[in-house]
């Protein structure tokens, strides 16, 4: 739960216009006195024609005549003999309290330095300068603010609760008179000429919406004025006196082409010093500088990119992004590095090449067919390519719109046609003739490397899709629109969206907005339509992901909110702004911004408290508001520029109202070649927004201000980029405190480090840790609060600044670090001559092992041991937490592997192999070479073929085992001696029972192996016996007595043949 305590404030502004017609800009900022001046002087500004010193009870204005000051710039090494004519007024504050302090606010060390004299510790070396002078307590509850803006010297009044507005008497001395127009603006004249303060428009700034309180200015005397409120205000809450737009300054770029030339300007952005970066189309004519960087093209029109200096009066550098082909930049963006973003179009000459430059770092460094979109990055100078690639497939590519991330980070988007556009880890949706594409680039990477996504998104097929607008959050989301059109009802929208139904109205195209995640593959976060007509531009608030869109539409049903500013359709085509809720879901606001004529708009940026600014081309009637710096159309029949700013919720204007900017001729939208223009850059600085704007104009006239880099336009009616700047003094309110905290959990305790996010210029902070240590600080973001144990802390934080003070408390949440837990294993057993790895958690920080107590080795998660003994190992984490774990490492002997065998031989057969293993396994596996395989300690083991073979055996004594093999010969199967085996040589089968029979004796065990064959004289076989049982009995086959006589037999014993002769006698 957040608590809040607010301290409201009245706040009176004021602009003083220091500066006279043809001098430059006043100062925007103050140098503090450190002994460089008379001591009554405390800080001091300067400009041309002007010295700013501000005193204990106001400020003293010195100035030089202009006749003089021009003499000095024109002539400024010829001696005018007289000596220039001076003008000194001052603006004092009666009866002001005498506890009043002057300050200074937003200071930084100048590089200005006062050497004066031989004495060097009378030197004022760097002293500082600020950005505003305070006068706190000028009466009581009253404090007044002065700061630079532009041509102008401002100042606000500011009145806490209880103030008397009545108290303030502001006296002019030195003028020759002091009077109110019809307008109740403030004339003061000078002897060197009149100065106008205007009247403030004011009010209440109540939960971001601005409540108007009409606050004139008094005269007291010829000299002295105040302010006086017409009714009541709420003295409870801040009130803002503030100027509406004022102009900074306006040039020309002095491209010198006339007639049909191309000189266009798409887009502008600031960097954080304010410096200006313009890029669009040119031809040959723009100015370019020595030493920038130029590639081999000489076609035009060509892509330009040119840095102005912040107050617009020099030309840092001028470039052309040449090819072969035509090329445009449409949209350019800056880093922090003051780095130069650029993405367009680069198209293919009529030979269907082009030498647009490319880096070797390129994702794709040539181009493909047709015209390829395109990320080019200068370096700060503009002298060199950072990164430059083509981006594009077999169709056509057209990139719109550039924004960043982190340094480094790009995101561009565009259009893309039919087939071959490179997607990379990309969510598949639906594709038609022309396509959406987001893709997002780490220009630090090369190669493929430096493409991290790359997205098509379109409504199917025939449909025809385009992005005009990206902005990027802070996480890193981006967010696109854009038309569809032409059967899109197959455009992906999400579920739960604020918008799923397609319509397009008598448009023709529905207004979509998508926002892409970070996670990859890249998909849709959210996906809406928005209604019928076109987004021209979207911007969002980088930490609460609500987008603001701005667009064009014919139709009058368009959506707008209950209260917007303008809820009806103006006629022919109105300008639409819109501020979308963080998840895509419901509108915050919807307003119309036209009149009865073609009103459309091309631009929108928004400031930290969500207030837009939207930039258009309008004829006449488009709405401006009172008091506007130009409220009508210049010329009667042309079209001039026009910026609006709208409140947080879209009811009213803000600050700077709405208003037309231009000369008697045309100001474009855009070009022939559709690329929106005018361009908005903002730069949001605590309340002092300074909107940067480029576009292209036919004008003569363009109001341009003295001193700038090109006040006159040189090349008659023809086509002329211009650029200027706006600003919009947001009177400062008080802060809105608010804080981030980031808990790094330890073991004991936690350490929190604090971001202040406090908004609205908060310069003082005030923390409180109860049970943290230290237990309170002063720094805008404490590092490394201490706190000893778990639980939940109360954290108070008090923002101040010059008009208040905003308290926020917030629970915290302090839980310990979990303990560090580390396990080796099991003990393990290790066989002699091997090696384990024992491996820890390789996530922690430190490692310390040790065996048997003694350090062995430290920083490694895992080592490698043979040895026996106690491992440890110690580890601690990034939290400080430590833990320990041991393992017991042992180490067995290897049982011996040896074995012997004996060869039995065998009748008949191949002889068998006993083998035997020596003593010392519980387990042994024999492998005898014939892919067999046998167990135990003693085998017989016959082979099927003689031969070599190779027997091992393997012995296993638990975990450890041993192997040996030899090398057995098996020879081939004989028959052995008949030995005790009888053959009879005579036998006599005549019946009577003795020796009827022939048949050798005593050879059984050769039955495997036994044949007997018996011949005639004559070669014929009678008898034929494979069994050493059977007998001949003297017949034949058929069982024929044979005739007595001598027979012949062969005995055959396996492979041994024994012939021999029997007898037969009856």
């Amino acid at each position: 739960m957040i608590e809040r305590l607010r301290v409201f404030a009245l706040v009176l502004g004021g602009c003083i216009g220091v500066v006279a017609q043809g001098t430059t800009p006043a100062p925007a900022t103050f140098l503090a006195n450190e002994g460089q001046w008379l001591p009554a002087i405390l800080f001091k500004g300067r400009s041309a024609t002007a010295n700013v010193s501000f005193l204990r009870d106001g400020i003293s204005f010195s100035q030089v005549a202009p006749e003089d000051e021009e003499k000095e710039h024109e002539e400024p090494h010829v001696d005018h003999h007289a000596a220039p004519e001076f003008q000194v007024w001052n603006m004092s504050f009666a009866g002001i309290d005498a506890g009043v302090r002057i300050i200074g606010e937003r200071g930084r060390k100048s590089v200005t330095n006062y050497l004066s004299g031989s004495d060097p510790s009378k030197w004022v070396v760097h002293p500082m300068e600020y950005e505003r002078v305070v006068y706190q307590g000028l009466y009581p509850g009253i404090d007044v603010h002065f700061y630079g803006a532009g041509l102008d010297l401002e100042y606000d009044h500011v009145l806490h609760p209880g103030a008397d507005i009545s108290m303030i008497r502001t006296v002019y001395a030195g003028i020759e008179s002091l009077a109110l127009n019809a307008a109740g603006d403030l004339v003061i004249t000078t002897a060197m000429g009149t100065q106008i303060q205007r009247a403030p428009l004011s009010w209440h700034m109540i939960d971001g919406v601005r409540h108007a309180v009409p606050v004139d200015f008094v005269l007291y005397n010829d000299s002295t004025f105040g302010f006086t409120v017409r009714g009541g205000y709420d003295r409870t809450r801040t009130l803002v006196i503030d100027p509406l737009f004022e102009l900074v300054w306006a040039s020309y770029t002095r491209a010198l082409g006339s007639g049909n030339n191309i000189n266009y300007c798409f887009a502008n952005a600031m960097d954080a010093q304010g410096n200006v970066y313009l890029t669009g189309m040119v031809d040959g004519t723009f100015p370019i500088t020595p030493g920038s960087y130029s590639g081999p093209g000489n076609i035009y029109p060509e892509i330009f990119v040119a840095k102005f200096s912040s107050d617009g009066t020099t030309l840092l550098y001028s470039t052309y992004l040449p090819g072969s082909s035509s090329e445009f930049g449409t949209s350019i963006a800056v880093d922090a590095l003051d780095r130069a973003y650029i993405t367009g179009v680069v198209d293919l000459n009529f030979t269907g090449q082009t030498n647009f430059p490319s880096t070797p770092n390129a994702y794709q460094p040539v181009h493909a067919d047709g015209p390829d979109a395109i990320l080019t990055v200068l370096d700060p100078t503009g002298s060199s390519l950072v990164y430059a690639t083509f981006l594009g497939g077999d169709g056509g590519e057209s990139g719109y719109g550039v924004a960043l991330g982190p340094t480094g980070i790009a995101y561009v988007t565009g259009t893309t046609s039919y087939i071959g556009y490179p997607e990379v880890a990309a969510t598949n949706y639906p594709q038609g003739d022309k396509d959406v594409f987001v893709a997002k680039f780490d220009i630090a990477q090369s190669g493929a490397a430096s493409l991290l996504y790359s997205v098509r998104i379109g409504g199917g097929p025939f449909s025809q899709c385009t992005a005009h607008g990206i902005a990027v959050d802070d996480a890193g989301n981006a967010y696109v629109t854009g038309s569809t059109g032409f059967g899109n009802g197959t455009f992906p929208v999400t579920p739960g969206a604020y918008n799923t139904v397609y319509s397009t109205g008598v448009d023709g195209t529905a207004v979509y907005l998508l926002k892409l995640g970070t996670t990859l593959p890249v998909a849709l976060v959210y996906s809406t339509f928005l209604g019928p007509g076109m987004g021209t531009s979207v911007s969002v608030h980088t930490t609460t992901g609500e987008a603001f869109v701005s667009g064009n539409t014919y139709t009058p049903q368009f959506p707008t909110t209950p209260g917007a500013l303008q809820t009806v359709h103006g006629g022919a085509t109105d300008a639409f702004a819109l501020r979308m809720n963080a998840a895509g879901s419901a509108l915050i606001y919807s307003t119309f911004l036209g009149g009865p004529g073609y009103d459309q708009s091309t631009d929108i940026v928004s400031n930290g408290v969500n207030e837009a600014y939207v930039a258009g081309i309008a004829r006449d009637g488009f709405p401006t508001s009172p008091g506007a710096l130009q409220p009508a159309l210049a010329g009667g029949l042309s079209q001039d520029m026009w910026v609006v700013q709208l409140n947080s919720t879209g009811t009213a204007y803000g600050c700077g109202g709405s208003t037309y900017f231009g000369g008697t001729s045309d100001e474009y939208y855009g070009s022939f070649y559709d690329h929106l223009a005018p361009s908005l850059a903002l730069h949001d600085s605590g309340g002092q927004d300074t909107l940067s704007i480029a576009a292209t104009t036919h004008s003569q006239d363009f109001p341009t201000t003295p001193g700038v880099y090109e006040p006159l336009k040189v090349n008659g009616i023809a086509d002329q980029p211009v650029f200027f700047k706006f600003t919009c003094a947001s009177m400062p309110m008080a802060p809105v405190a608010g804080f981030n905290a980031d808990v790094l959990p330890t073991c004991t305790g936690a350490l929190v480090d604090f971001d202040d996010t406090s908004t609205n210029g908060a310069n003082s902070w005030n923390w409180s840790f109860p049970g943290g240590a230290p237990s309170t600080s002063t720094d805008q973001n404490p590092q490394d609060i201490s706190y000893p144990a778990a639980g939940s802390y109360t954290v108070t934080l008090i923002a101040c600044n010059a008009i208040g003070c905003d308290t926020v408390v917030q629970q915290i949440t302090v839980a310990l670090a979990p303990p560090a837990t580390v396990d080796l294993g099991n003990d393990t057993t290790l066989c002699d001559g091997g090696m384990v790895t024992l491996n820890a958690d390789p996530g922690f920080v430190t490692y310390i092992w040790e065996w048997n107590g003694s350090l062995l080795s430290d920083g490694t998660s895992s080592i490698t041991v043979s040895d026996p003994g106690v491992y440890t190992v110690s580890v601690a984490d990034t939290a400080g937490c430590t833990g320990v774990d041991t393992v017991l490492v042992e180490v067995l002997n290897t049982p011996a592997a040896d074995f012997s065998y004996t060869v039995e031989e065998a009748p008949c057969a191949l002889p068998r192999l006993n083998f035997t293993a020596a003593a010392g396994g519980t387990a042994y596996l024999w492998a005898f070479g014939d892919s067999t395989f046998a167990t135990g300690p003693q085998q017989q083991h016959t082979y099927a073929l003689p031969g070599t073979y190779t027997v091992s055996i393997t012995v296993s004594d638990g975990p450890c085992t041993g192997t040996t093999s030899q090398t057995v010969l098996v020879p081939e199967a004989t028959a052995l001696a008949m030995g005790p085996a009888v053959v009879p040589n005579v036998f006599s089968p005549n019946g009577d029972g003795v020796n009827d029979c022939f048949a050798p004796v005593g050879l059984e065990d050769f039955a495997s192996c036994y044949a007997l064959v018996v011949f005639d004289r004559w070669g014929v076989v009678v008898f034929r016996s494979g069994s050493p049982n059977a007998c001949w009995k003297g017949v034949n086959d058929a069982g024929d007595a044979l005739p007595d006589g001598v027979y012949y037999y062969l005995l055959t014993l396996g492979d041994v043949e024994y012939p021999g002769a029997v007898e037969v006698l009856r």
